[in-house]
C-alpha cells in the first residue's frame, strides 16, 4: 500500500505515576511539564491543520487498559486512552485535566511495547511516512529488561523515531542494556529545559513548496532554465475568520452568507440598483471620470507573457539597503540542462561583485517588478535571491542631517564600542532573532486566544499575554546584565538632553503595556473621540476624569490619521482646532517638552505624506511649538520656532543628501 501523502502515526506516552508528582528544582513537577509539553504538541499540529493520527497512553496509571494485560505483571497500570486517529480538542482538554497517581512504579519500557504493538498493528493497514513514539519520563523506576532484545529489533524493523523527553542522555541512570538499547535504537533523550523553549510557539500550516518554471532570458540572445521557489512571503499570515449568528450555542455555530447591496440617493431616498448596472469611477479631484466595461482593457496594462529578463548588471553597492525592506523574494537554482551556464554566470558575477537587475511578471499580463538577483552560497549549494525593488513612486525623498561635523572624541568611541561589544548577539550559540528562530508574537498571541477558546468554549478570554510570547522581543536577561555597565558609562559620557522633572508630567509618550492593566483597558473602551467633534470630545472626557494620557493618546492618533488621510491644505488645515486644543493643554500642565518631541512627529507625518509645499501655510494656523517666551520652562527659542516652521527643500539637495556615505561615522565604532 503506498503511504498516506505527509502523514505521520505519532504516540504520546505519559508518565503519571507518584514520582512524576514530584517537584524539580525550579518547583514544578515533571507532570506539569509533561502536560505543558504533550498540550502543545496537540495545540501545534491542531492550528497547522495537521492530518496526523495519534495515540495517547498513560503508564503509572491506576487503570489498565492494554491487549498485554494478562501477560503478567509487567504491563499492569498501563492504559491506552485513544488509539491511533485524528486529533480533536476534546482531547488536548483530557490531557489539561490529567493528575497524577499514587501508583510507585511506571514501567516505560513495558509502556514501550505497548506502543510500538500499536504501531505495528496499524501500520498494517494504514502506511505512514513516519511512526514515532514520544515519551514523557524520568525514568527513575527499575524495570525489567527480559523483552528489550525483542523490542530493539521490532523499532528498528518499523524504523519508528523513538524521542523520550524528562532526561537527556547522560542524565538517565544507564546500565549496559538500557545503554545498549538507547544506542541501537538511535533514540533521542533530551530534558525538559531543551525542549520547552522549543515547543513553546506555535506554527502555521505547512505549505509545500510550488515551483516557477521559467527561462532567464538574456535579451533575444539565448536564455537559462531556472526553477524559482517563493522563499519570503510578501503579505502577512491571515486567520480563517467567519461571520456566524450572534447567541449560537457553542456547540452549534451557524455560519452567515455575505450579500452586498447597491443603491445611490435621490431626493434623500435610498434606490436600490442591479449589480449589472454598475461600472467603476475614478475620482479625479472633485470630478469622477466614468470607466466603462468596454474601457476596462484599455486600462489595464498590458505586461506581457509571464517572463524574467535580464536589464543589466550593477555593482552590489549601488542597492541601498533601504530599498531591500519589503515585499517578498525567491531563490533560484538552475534546472539540470543548465547547469554549466548557470555556473559560469554565478562564478563570474562573485568574481566582480556584480548583481542582476530583472523584469519580472510573474503570470500573463499581471504587474511588472523591477527585481535584483544576488548570487549566494548556502549548504555548498550556489543559487540566486530575487528581491523586488521599489519604483520611483514609491520612493520617499528627505533630507538627512549630515553627521561629518560631529566628531566622537575616543572615550565616547570605547564606550560604544564596549556596549556593541557587551549586546554582541554573535556569541550566544542559540542565534538569537535569526528569523527562523523569532516568531511573530501577534500571531502566537492569536494562536493562544484560538486554543484556549477552543478549550473554554463558555469561558471568557482572558486579557494576559503569557511570558513566552511578551519575551519574544525583548533583550535576553543574560544580554542586559552584561550591558549595565556600557549603558552606565555611556550615560555619563554623552548627552541625552535635558532632564525633565516628573512632577506634573504626563508621559504618554510611553507605550501601555497590553494586558498588564484591566483598568486602563476598560478606560480606553470607554475614550472614543469622533472626528465630527473631536476638541468637544477631548474636553468632555478631560471633564469626566478620565486619565489624560489615555485621552491625549486617542486624540494623537486621531490627528495622525487625519493629517495622512488628507488630500488638500483645506483638509489639513481642520486638523488645527485638535493641534490647538493639545497645546492649550500641555501649556496649562506644564508639560511643554512632551507637546514639542512630539510636534517633530506631526511633521514628519505631514512631510512623509507628500504634503511638504503646504507646511508652512498649516504652521500659519498658530500651532507651532511652545517657546520660552510662552512658558518659561519650555527650552525652545523664538528662533528655533520659526525654523521649525519653515520647510525648504532643494530637490537636488534631497537626493544628494539621501544617497548613503560610504564613510558612515558610525564605522569607526567596529
Amino acid at each position: 500500500m503506498a503511504p498516506i501523502k505527509n502523514k505521520e502515526a505519532i504516540i504520546l506516552a505519559i508518565d503519571i505515576g507518584k514520582n512524576s508528582s514530584l517537584q524539580d528544582l525550579d518547583g514544578k513537577t515533571s507532570l506539569e511539564k509533561s502536560l505543558f509539553c504533550a498540550s502543545m504538541i496537540l495545540k501545534r499540529k491542531l492550528l497547522s491543520e495537521s492530518k496526523d493520527d495519534l495515540a495517547l497512553i498513560l503508564f503509572g496509571s491506576s487503570t489498565t487498559n492494554n491487549s498485554f494485560s494478562s501477560h503478567g505483571s509487567f504491563f499492569q497500570n498501563i492504559e491506552i486512552v485513544c488509539n491511533l486517529g485524528v486529533i480533536t480538542w476534546d482531547l488536548l482538554q483530557f490531557i489539561n485535566n490529567i493528575s497524577s497517581t499514587d501508583v510507585e512504579h511506571s514501567d516505560w519500557l513495558s509502556t514501550l511495547v505497548v506502543a510500538t504493538d500499536i504501531l505495528k498493528n496499524e501500520n498494517k493497514s494504514k502506511v505512514f511516512t513516519d511512526l514515532q513514539i514520544v515519551m514523557f519520563s524520568n525514568c527513575t523506576d527499575d524495570i525489567s529488561l527480559d523483552q528489550i532484545d525483542s523490542l530493539i529489533t521490532c523499532i528498528q524493523h518499523l524504523n519508528i523515531r523513538l524521542t523520550i523527553i524528562g532526561k537527556d542522555f547522560d542524565d538517565i541512570l544507564l546500565n549496559s542494556e538500557i545503554e545498549k538499547f538507547l544506542t541501537e535504537t538511535k533514540a533521542t533523550a533530551v530534558d525538559f529545559e531543551s525542549v520547552i523553549p522549543h515547543l513553546s510557539h506555535y506554527k502555521s500550516k505547512g505549505v509545500s513548496p510550488r515551483a516557477w518554471n521559467i527561462p532567464l532570458d538574456f535579451g533575444n540572445i539565448f536564455s537559462i532554465k531556472v526553477i524559482g521557489y517563493k522563499k519570503i512571503d510578501e503579505v502577512p499570515n491571515t486567520f480563517k475568520w467567519k461571520l456566524c449568528k450572534n447567541h449560537d450555542t457553542p456547540d452549534s455555530i451557524t455560519p452567515l452568507v455575505k450579500h452586498t447591496s447597491y443603491y445611490y440617493e435621490e431626493n434623500d431616498v435610498q434606490v436600490n440598483i442591479n449589480r449589472d448596472n454598475i461600472i467603476d469611477g475614478f475620482r479625479f479631484g472633485d470630478t469622477i471620470i466614468p470607466v466603462s466595461d468596454l474601457d476596462i482593457n484599455a486600462f489595464g496594462y498590458k505586461s506581457g507573457p509571464k517572463s524574467l529578463q535580464v536589464l543589466g548588471f550593477t555593482k552590489a553597492k549601488n542597492i541601498q539597503k533601504s530599498f531591500l525592506m519589503d515585499g517578498g523574494s525567491y531563490i533560484f537554482e538552475p534546472n539540470e540542462e543548465d547547469y554549466v551556464a548557470f555556473s559560469a554566470i554565478f562564478k563570474a558575477m562573485i568574481d566582480r561583485e556584480k548583481i542582476m537587475i530583472v523584469r519580472k511578471v510573474y503570470m500573463s499580463n499581471c504587474m511588472p517588478n523591477i527585481s535584483a538577483m544576488f548570487p549566494q552560497t548556502e549548504d555548498d549549494k550556489n543559487f540566486f535571491v530575487l528581491v523586488n525593488l521599489p519604483y520611483a513612486e514609491d520612493e520617499h525623498l528627505f533630507k538627512l542631517s549630515s553627521l561629518k561635523s560631529f566628531e566622537p572624541n575616543n572615550d565616547q568611541k570605547n564606550a560604544v564600542r564596549k556596549l556593541i561589544n557587551a549586546m554582541d548577539l554573535n556569541n550566544d550559540e542559540d542565534t538569537l532573532f535569526m528569523p527562523e528562530n523569532t516568531y511573530n508574537p501577534e500571531l502566537q498571541f492569536m494562536y493562544n486566544c484560538i486554543a484556549q477558546k477552543a478549550i473554554n468554549k463558555d469561558k471568557l478570554l482572558t486579557d494576559n499575554v503569557p511570558m513566552y510570547i511578551q519575551s519574544i522581543l525583548q533583550p535576553p536577561e543574560k544580554i542586559m546584565e552584561n550591558a549595565k555597565q556600557p549603558i552606565s558609562d555611556l550615560k555619563k559620557i554623552f548627552s541625552f538632553g535635558n532632564k525633565i522633572s516628573n512632577k506634573n508630567v504626563i508621559n504618554d509618550s510611553v507605550p501601555l503595556e497590553l494586558g498588564n492593566n484591566k483598568e486602563e483597558i476598560k478606560t480606553k473602551k470607554k475614550c472614543v473621540i469622533t472626528t465630527y467633534s473631536p476638541v468637544e470630545d477631548f474636553n468632555k472626557l478631560l471633564e469626566e476624569g478620565i486619565d489624560p494620557k489615555i485621552v491625549c493618546q486617542t486624540m494623537k492618533k486621531l490627528l495622525v490619521d487625519l493629517i495622512e488621510s488628507s488630500s488638500s491644505l483645506e483638509e489639513l488645515k481642520k486638523t488645527a482646532p485638535i493641534l490647538r486644543a493639545l497645546r492649550q493643554f500641555y501649556i496649562h500642565n506644564n508639560d511643554v517638552y512632551f507637546y514639542n518631541t512630539w510636534m517633530y512627529h506631526v511633521k514628519d507625518s505631514v512631510l512623509l505624506s507628500g504634503k511638504g509645499e503646504m507646511w508652512s501655510q498649516f504652521m500659519d494656523s498658530g500651532i507651532g511649538l511652545i517657546t520660552n517666551y510662552e512658558v518659561k520652562s519650555s527650552d525652545v527659542s523664538l528662533e528655533q520656532s520659526q525654523n521649525f516652521m519653515k520647510h525648504e527643500t532643494n530637490d537636488e539637495d534631497i537626493i544628494k543628501d539621501f544617497i548613503i556615505d560610504e564613510d558612515d561615522l558610525t564605522k569607526e565604532f567596529f
